[in-house]
């Protein structure tokens, strides 16, 4: 099996904005969805992103409520979560801004609403503009 760092945590975003939809929509917690190591072998950021996303989820909620100019509550859960990942990977991850952007943008496209895709994009591109270690 490859190493975490020689694989690419794409097809992980996918499981984990699935397993947050699961959480938000279906009452799963993320320590049962964790409990799933067959996941975590096949997708090996599947375990950090998500304890990562759920653990700061409070920060990451009021840090998106300063770059949007509605609630989060009236986004589509896919929508929401796939800011939250994008923010969460935004702040601890060595990643490049603009690969997390396209990451997201494509989530919203493959599994959100219709035009959904755009305010993600628009959101995303006003925290790439922003110090986000300023506004936490």
């Amino acid at each position: 099996m490859k190493s975490k760092k020689d694989t690419s945590p794409v097809r992980s975003r996918d499981k984990v904005l699935q397993s947050l939809y699961e959480i938000e929509l279906g009452g799963s917690t993320a320590e049962e969805i964790l409990k799933n190591k067959e996941m975590q072998k096949r997708y090996p950021h599947f375990k950090d992103l998500l304890s990562g996303v759920t653990k700061s989820m409070p920060s990451l909620d009021k840090l998106l409520l300063k770059l949007m100019d509605r609630e989060l509550s009236g986004l589509d859960p896919i929508e929401r979560n796939a800011l939250r990942l994008a923010i969460y990977e935004m702040l601890y991850s060595d990643l490049d801004k603009p690969i997390i952007i396209n990451e997201s943008i494509r989530l919203t496209k493959k599994y959100g609403a219709v035009d959904g895709h755009k305010y993600v994009n628009a959101v995303l591109d006003k925290a790439f503009k922003t110090d986000l270690q300023q506004i936490l």
